[in-house]
């Protein structure tokens, strides 16, 4: 499978990964159902967390983002940000055949089962490590064979596009995909709402749970679109993720966290807040919750730097 991102022809190896697995996008979002700015949502407390692949969230117009399946609290979106981590490696040499090889800097940490970027600049593969072999004699490098053995692992046969040699190395890098949703410690509804994180395993679906904040009841995400593609790479409009039009075309992200005190009876009322475009208390159109914690709203825009730059 081929694909395109900024600028660059993708070259995706792998065989049959899971559904889910669309690193060529770069950002995906899903949208909670009924949680546009200025709308009324519950307190996450008590609240029993739902699966994610049901209607309670849904992503773009086109439905191209494959949402993984988690358990998280509803009322609250779901984002997933793809992405090389850690440092570029150089690929000397490709050897294409079957299965292919690359020879790439030990350095880099390359391990058997993790998914890779390979880039010549020009163009990108998207391949899996099924073997990692360090090359002797004082050699800093390592051969990394592409072959079928791993899961999902990649496809017999494959050609590997992007270009490299000792005098014009290639870069490798490795490819993670983190998955950020508010769900419940052991999925108990009792417990405190929490921002979890879930990372690309080593067959290509979100792993294990990892739990980041605890106290975090909503998380509503809008997405900075050029809507225009000007060449100035500006945002035209902040939209929540069912109304992205293109995703490749997000720009920034606009991410507000609702948080609530671990420990009920902090104040001794009920007290007003203000989040998503929506007061809680008397003078406004949400009710307020029936318990005695702190709220806090924390808003943060994210700007995508390769995005911004055009690159």
């Amino acid at each position: 499978m081929s694909g395109r991102v900024r600028g660059l022809t993708v070259n995706n190896t792998l065989d049959s990964p899971p559904n889910s697995f669309q690193p060529e996008f770069g950002v995906q979002g899903w949208e909670a159902d009924g949680t546009d700015p200025g709308t009324v949502n519950n307190s996450a407390s008590d609240v029993a967390v739902v699966a994610s692949n049901t209607s309670e969230w849904t992503s773009d117009p086109g439905g191209v983002n494959i949402i993984p399946v988690v358990n998280a609290v509803p009322n609250s979106d779901i984002i997933r940000i793809w992405s090389a981590t850690g440092s570029a490696g150089g690929v000397t040499a490709i050897t294409q055949g079957t299965p292919p090889t690359i020879t790439a800097e030990s350095a880099v940490g390359i391990q058997v089962n993790d998914f890779l970027i390979i880039s010549d600049c020009e163009q990108a593969d998207f391949v899996q490590a099924c073997a990692v072999v360090a090359d002797g004699g004082g050699a800093t490098t390592s051969t990394i064979t592409l072959s079928t053995t791993c899961d999902p692992g990649n496809q017999a046969g494959v050609t590997i596009s992007s270009f490299a040699s000792g005098a014009n190395p290639a870069e490798v890098m490795l490819l993670q995909g983190t998955l950020f949703y508010v769900g419940k410690r052991g999925d108990t509804a009792t417990n405190s709402p929490a921002l979890f994180q879930r990372q690309l395993s080593a067959t290509g679906t979100a792993g294990t749970a990892e739990e980041l904040i605890e106290g975090v009841e909503s998380m509503q995400v809008l997405y900075g679109v050029n809507l225009d593609q000007d060449v100035r790479n500006t945002v035209d409009a902040y939209l929540p993720a069912d109304q992205v039009p293109d995703w490749n075309d997000v720009i920034s992200i606009r991410i507000s966290l609702l948080m609530q005190s671990i420990e009920d009876s902090i104040v001794p009322s009920s007290q007003e807040y203000t989040f998503d475009g929506v007061t809680y208390g008397p003078a406004g159109a949400g009710s307020l919750p029936t318990d005695t914690r702190v709220r806090r709203v924390f808003t943060n825009t994210i700007s995508l730097r390769n995005r911004i730059l055009g690159v």
